[in-house]
């Protein structure tokens, strides 16, 4: 912390470092109520960009006015990005800089006294240059999101035009020669057509994820809780109850530390998430190891609060692997490298290169994933080692955090289907991208259609589909969207 520039560091902090040593661990709890503050606010900025981007691109969006045009709706995407994306990314960025300068210095200190007996390898960044380089992940982390709002946007207001209906006839052999009648109706893709499937996909994926960040975070008794930095040691930190904890157990509560990192999560607060493992295990290491020195209540103090730490290790790695892994990039790239395929038939001649940008950028999200992935991998199967090892040296102990144990093992089997669904969904689109481009002349592909003669290119004969028109007739909506 020492080596940290004083812009990086609250004059709290420092108050705090002033009085009771530069070398004393700091509780993180005493300085993240007011992190937790800048989390939100930045979730709410977050969430108002990306929910107003694609409706005014939708509004402001055109057709081509020759009625022999079968290309996208246009729009000024240059604008849309100054308007939206620059505004977004000041705020995202702000938050994260003010968030880090409560929180940073207490993560490294503990982080530090773990590895104090480990010879540590040399970095290859100073810290000017690895915060600037966690600020790049973060824009490009909110690009990815609006990539997905714009590819939305362009989609839905391609309805209105003369080029749709051809997309929906493309679209509609694809799924009715690769999906079941039965799984057909029993997801509504017979009800529904692509743009719509591409909207509600979006809305989904914006919206659970501030709620899922909110269910783990935002206290139910705000107005009786006080943000504030704790300058004194013993002025303890509040704790509270979100919707996430067991109203039925009154030990079970959220404290500040456990919040801030799940709103650090979905705001895609890169400086600070990519410490928090790192942190977690050496606070883990260090409550472990007073738990065995301790006797009675402190020892099973010191166990609730390194299950606790476990647990909230595992909501943002939920936030992680569910919402931005496989609900937002996997989702969206299979939905993009579909339209990809499609629009290699419909409008060969009319390649639209920002589709192509929102393709290759949410194609190097899942691929930018894969590391974060692999490292909280290994850290659930060190933590699920350490719960065992110690639950059966002291079982008689562990009765009553025995709920607690559940839930992280609950947690744990979750996310291990989350990894088998987010390898097999990248996998696929991977595979679909280059059938698409490189293989299959029509451009769609489907792994159920695979078979020795075609290599699973779907054949796009509608003699023998119940194909439908999904849109009324186009002149109604020609002088709304003619430029």
């Amino acid at each position: 912390s020492e080596e940290l520039p004083g812009w990086m560091e609250d004059h709290l902090i420092k108050v705090i470092r002033h009085h009771e040593g530069g070398d004393t661990r700091i509780d993180l709890n005493r300085t993240a109520g007011p992190a937790v503050l800048w989390g939100f606010a930045s979730l709410l900025g977050l969430t108002y960009f990306m929910t107003a981007l694609p409706v005014v691109g939708f509004y402001i969006a055109r057709c081509n006015a020759d009625m022999h045009y079968d290309g996208f709706a246009k729009y000024p995407e240059i604008i849309l990005w100054l308007i939206f994306f620059l505004p977004l990314a000041v705020i995202v960025l702000a938050a994260q800089w003010k968030a880090s300068t409560f929180l940073l210095v207490p993560m490294l200190q503990e982080i530090q006294a773990c590895n104090s007996d480990t010879e540590r390898p040399p970095r290859l960044l100073g810290f000017r240059q690895w915060y600037i380089v966690m600020c790049a992940f973060t824009m490009f982390n909110l690009l990815d999101q609006m990539t997905n709002a714009l590819f939305a946007a362009k989609i839905y207001s391609t309805k209105q035009c003369n080029g749709y209906d051809k997309i929906q006839e493309f679209w509609e052999v694809a799924i009715q020669k690769s999906v079941p009648s039965l799984m057909r109706k029993s997801l509504f893709l017979d009800y529904m057509d692509f743009a719509d499937i591409t909207v509600i996909i979006y809305i989904f994926q914006l919206f659970v994820q501030p709620i899922f960040a909110l269910v783990f975070s935002l206290p139910l008794n705000i107005k009786a809780l006080n943000f504030k930095v704790r300058l004194s040691r013993d002025d303890t930190p509040p704790k509270f109850k979100t919707i996430s904890d067991d109203n039925s157990n009154d030990e079970d509560l959220t404290d500040f530390k456990s919040a801030v990192m799940v709103l650090a999560e979905v705001n895609r607060m890169e400086a600070l998430v990519s410490f928090d493992l790192d942190y977690r295990r050496a606070m883990i290491e260090r409550l472990m190891h007073e738990a065995q020195i301790h006797e009675g209540s402190d020892k099973l103090q010191h166990i609730e609060e390194a299950l606790e730490a476990g647990l909230a290790v595992l909501a943002r790695t939920a936030a992680r692997f569910a919402l931005k892994g496989l609900l937002q990039n996997c989702l969206q790239v299979n939905l993009q490298v579909s339209m990809q395929a499609i629009s290699k038939a419909s409008m060969p001649d009319h390649f639209d290169f920002f589709n192509g940008v929102n393709l290759g950028v949410t194609m190097f999200a899942v691929f930018l994933d894969i590391p974060d992935m692999i490292n909280i991998s290994y850290f659930i199967w060190w933590l699920q080692d350490q719960v065992n090892v110690h639950v059966s040296e002291n079982e008689s102990l562990f009765t009553s955090v025995q709920g607690r144990i559940d839930t992280i093992k609950c947690r744990f089997l979750r996310i291990k289907i989350y990894v088998v669904c987010y390898v097999f969904m990248a996998g696929y689109a991977l595979a679909k991208l280059y059938m698409a481009l490189m293989v299959c002349s029509e451009g769609e592909w489907n792994l159920s259609d695979v078979s020795w003669n075609d290599n699973g290119c779907v054949a796009f004969d509608v003699s023998d589909i119940n194909t439908r028109k999904w849109q009324c007739n186009i002149t109604e909506y020609q002088c709304q969207y003619t430029s």
